[in-house]
């Protein structure tokens, strides 16, 4: 089954699961209980769910074309939520670079 919706279910969970590791991140990772956070595990079933998605959509879509289109998807998504959820700085040359991303993803588009 070929659906775009499925394509933007399989990015979001794997952006959302970055974020949820990101909250769930500590600086003490020798600890066992650390590894046992509400946002490590949430980012680890969202890894799973995205993984289990990727598969399906990668059936269904050339490699060349869904991988890049993802992972670039991710990135952006990526980005504006470290900007907007934890107030990482928003550079010129990072703005430069998700505009060409953009534009490479519109590309990439064209061919499904």
């Amino acid at each position: 089954m070929k659906s775009v919706v499925w394509i933007l279910i399989t990015i979001l969970s794997s952006a959302a699961a970055q974020v949820a590791l990101k909250f769930g991140a500590s600086t003490e990772l020798t600890r066992w209980q650390t590894w046992l956070t509400p946002g490590i595990l949430i980012g680890l079933a969202l890894y799973g769910l995205s993984f289990v998605l990727t598969v399906r959509v990668y059936a269904d879509y050339p490699l060349g074309i869904i991988s890049p289109l993802m992972a670039g998807a991710v990135f952006l998504l990526i980005n504006l939520f470290s900007a907007f959820v934890f107030h990482e700085p928003m550079t010129l040359m990072k703005l430069l670079g998700i505009m060409l991303i953009v534009a490479g993803i519109a590309l990439l588009s064209q061919g499904i």
